[in-house]
C-alpha cells in the first residue's frame, strides 16, 4: 500500500510539472541545456528499463520472483530511473522557470529521495547481497573511477 501511494504521488507531481505554466523568460542557452538534459534523461530511462527487463515495476517493492539487477546501468547507479527523473525535473525548471515548477520540483526531489531509501530498505530485506551492492554503488550519481 505504501509503495502504491508513493507512486501515485510521484505521477501526480510529474503531471504537475508537465502541465505547469511557463514564465517565458528562459534564454536560448537555458532552453538548449534543458533539451540536452531531457534527452539524457530519456536515454537513461530507456537503458534502465531495458536492463531491468521483466523486473521493471513502478513500485518500490520488487516483483515476485524477480532477481536483484546489478548489471548494465545498475553497475553504475542503484537508482538510475530516479536520476533520470531528477534530470527531467531540472530540465523542466530551466525551460519553464516558474515558482510553481520550482516548488513541484523540490517536492518531487524529496519524494524520490524518500522512495529510494524505502526501496533500498526493501531490497536489503529481500536480497541480503544488496547490502554490499548498496555500499559499493552510488544511488544517483556515478563515480568516475581512475583507470
Amino acid at each position: 500500500m505504501k509503495g502504491k501511494l508513493l507512486v501515485a504521488m510521484q505521477f501526480l507531481l510529474l503531471a504537475s510539472l508537465a502541465l505547469s505554466e511557463s514564465s517565458n523568460s528562459a534564454s536560448r542557452l537555458e532552453i538548449s541545456i534543458a533539451i540536452i538534459l531531457a534527452l539524457l534523461a530519456v536515454f537513461i530511462l530507456f537503458k534502465s528499463f531495458k536492463d531491468l527487463g521483466s523486473a521493471l515495476t513502478p513500485l518500490p517493492e520488487s516483483k515476485e520472483g524477480a532477481e536483484l539487477v546489478t548489471s548494465g546501468i545498475y553497475s553504475y547507479l542503484r537508482h538510475p530511473i530516479y536520476s533520470a527523473l531528477f534530470l527531467l525535473t531540472l530540465a523542466a525548471y530551466l525551460w519553464k522557470q516558474s515558482g510553481s515548477v520550482l516548488i513541484t520540483a523540490l517536492l518531487l526531489t524529496a519524494l524520490l529521495l524518500y522512495k529510494a531509501r524505502y526501496e533500498d530498505q526493501i531490497l536489503r530485506e529481500k536480497f541480503p547481497e544488496s547490502i554490499e551492492f548498496q555500499k559499493s554503488i552510488p544511488a544517483f550519481l556515478p563515480k568516475f573511477r581512475r583507470g
